[in-house]
């Protein structure tokens, strides 16, 4: 395992133009507190992969939160636009401009405040036991009702080990050089892909089942992930999903990728990578199957 970091708070580790992030640990994706201030790392690169993995979920909302927009945008129609909470409140009161029918009220962290999921019926409120999903999108129409929602969930991918080696020199303003090392730039960490099967879906698996159930969901789960995440996904379902159109009970993957290194002072772009939609029936179908497959060799012991 090894890595390096490709973006130290939201620049080219040492790119003059990162310097009032790093002094104030702050990020310039979210306008707010960067999420890792000790090591400020938004995407690193591991030396087998060789291109750029979004490791900090704050990355994914570069670009004025380009990844909502392009899913409201797909959903909606092309000339919806995103509003605050605190916006569609005030329009409903009439304060400054009417509603046209085009809005959608964006709830979730640095727009406003999180919509809790459903519980089941006899599960107790409190904090502890509710689940979240990132995004609630809501689409208004002109009056002021609530016509539809969509739910997006937003994941990157942890690390292993440790690359505080190379915050610590960043922070000091100084280039990481690892010389004597075996892979010279580079730290000896490496990349969780394990949370794709013990987090990331099952928590997809849940949360599609409890958004099944709201009348107002029509299009059912977005997940927003890295290109890597997206990859690993797909192979750890199988070739053989079912696809689908967006609706009650579905799950939409959909992934960015990092442009190449731009000019100083300049953020790496974001591209859409890849999506496919199916259904929550199917990816958990999926996974039971894996388990079963990946289980036999040790239940049946040497052949």
């Amino acid at each position: 395992m090894a890595l390096r970091i490709t973006e130290f708070f939201g620049f080219t580790p040492l790119d003059p133009a990162a310097a009032s992030y790093v002094a104030g640990l702050s990020c310039p994706f979210v306008d707010s507190a960067c999420l890792k201030p000790r090591h400020g790392a938004c995407s690193v690169m591991p030396l087998e992969l060789g291109e750029p993995v979004i490791c900090c979920p704050n990355r994914m909302y570069g670009e004025g939160f380009r990844a909502l927009e392009d899913i409201a945008k797909d959903v909606f129609g092309s000339d919806c636009i995103l509003i605050k909470p605190s916006d569609a409140n005030a329009r409903k009161l009439g304060v400054g401009a009417p509603l046209t029918g085009k809005e959608v009220v964006v709830f979730g962290k640095y727009w406003g405040n999180e919509l809790p999921l459903p519980r089941p019926k006899g599960v107790k409120a409190n904090k502890a036991s509710a689940y979240y999903v990132d995004w609630i999108l809501a689409k208004l129409t002109s009056s002021g009702e609530l016509e539809e929602i969509i739910a997006v969930e937003v994941q990157t991918i942890d690390t292993t080990g440790n690359y505080s080696d190379q915050a610590k020199q960043f922070f000091k303003g100084e280039a990481y050089a690892r010389n004597n090392a075996r892979n010279p730039g580079y730290s000896e960490a490496g990349m969780n892909w394990e949370n794709v099967n013990k987090r990331i879906l099952p928590q997809l698996i849940y949360k599609g089942h409890v958004l099944r159930r709201e009348e107002k969901c029509l299009k059912g789960l977005f997940f927003v992930c890295p290109k890597q995440v997206y990859d690993r996904i797909r192979d750890r379902l199988g070739g053989a999903m079912h696809s689908y159109r967006p609706q009650p009970g579905s799950i939409t993957f959909r992934s960015y990728e990092l442009g190449p290194q731009g000019l100083p002072g300049t953020h790496r772009t974001m591209t859409l990578h890849g999506q496919f939609t199916t259904t929550v029936d199917q990816v958990a179908l999926a996974v039971a199957s894996r388990v079963i497959v990946d289980a036999l060799p040790e239940q049946l012991g040497p052949l």
